[in-house]
């Protein structure tokens, strides 16, 4: 199948990364950024939409004006204290696909810890979840809520803790049970979510580095 991937979040500190790794390998590829943020993507060649994720209108637009196969959801807040940009940003996604009727596979990144991997997590994270990003959490947890409520399948991709370190390529997968150590590097992160694509991957897995 010749994959249309629509980014979400390309501005981001892991949306730049997963534009690497889509130019990296040549696939068609559109990002869909507010204004104040295209100049974070003068190095790299996709068709750019503006616009803000938050605002229903905007997203509906998007949407009915492209074609795509897939859409790649990486938004995300550099304020770990609040805020649903996540949760509501996706909606509006999924609200628009519904109206539109258009189906596309979502691929997003979350974090490990949500849902039903939140038994997985050592104490010692449970408690800096509870105490530094419970707020960021909440706001994965009630994003996945609306991923699964779209016609067209979904992949969650669940890191533990990001960093910018150089992507060795080699990750820990799990859909269940504890990953062995708590970083993995965006880089990495991209390289799993695109490769996933690829491969028709649907459901929900944790990554770490290995």
């Amino acid at each position: 199948m010749k994959r249309k991937i629509m980014l979400f979040g390309a501005s981001g500190s892991t949306g730049v990364q997963i534009c690497k790794e889509l130019e990296s390998r040549s696939m068609n590829y559109f990002a869909f950024v507010r204004k104040d943020s295209v100049s974070k993507l003068k190095l790299f060649s996709p068709s750019i939409t503006t616009g803000d994720v938050l605002v229903i209108a905007d997203v509906e637009k998007v949407i009915n004006e492209n074609d795509f196969t897939d859409i790649i959801v990486a938004i995300g807040s550099r304020d770990f204290r609040g805020g649903e940009i996540r949760s509501n940003g996706t909606k509006n996604i999924v609200s628009a696909l519904n109206s539109n009727g258009k189906q596309a596979r979502l691929h997003v990144v979350s974090a490990n810890g949500v849902g039903d991997s939140w038994n997985n997590l050592k104490w010692y994270e449970k408690l800096i979840c509870k105490l530094f990003i419970s707020k960021a959490m909440k706001d994965h947890e009630l994003q996945e809520e609306c991923v699964t409520a779209n016609p067209g399948g979904f992949h969650i991709i669940r890191p533990v803790g990001l960093n910018n370190e150089l992507g060795s390529g080699k990750i820990i997968i799990k859909k269940s049970g504890a990953l062995p150590n708590s970083k993995v590097s965006r880089a990495n992160v991209a390289r799993y979510l695109v490769d996933s694509l690829s491969g028709n991957t649907m459901g929900r897995h944790s990554i770490c580095d290995a």
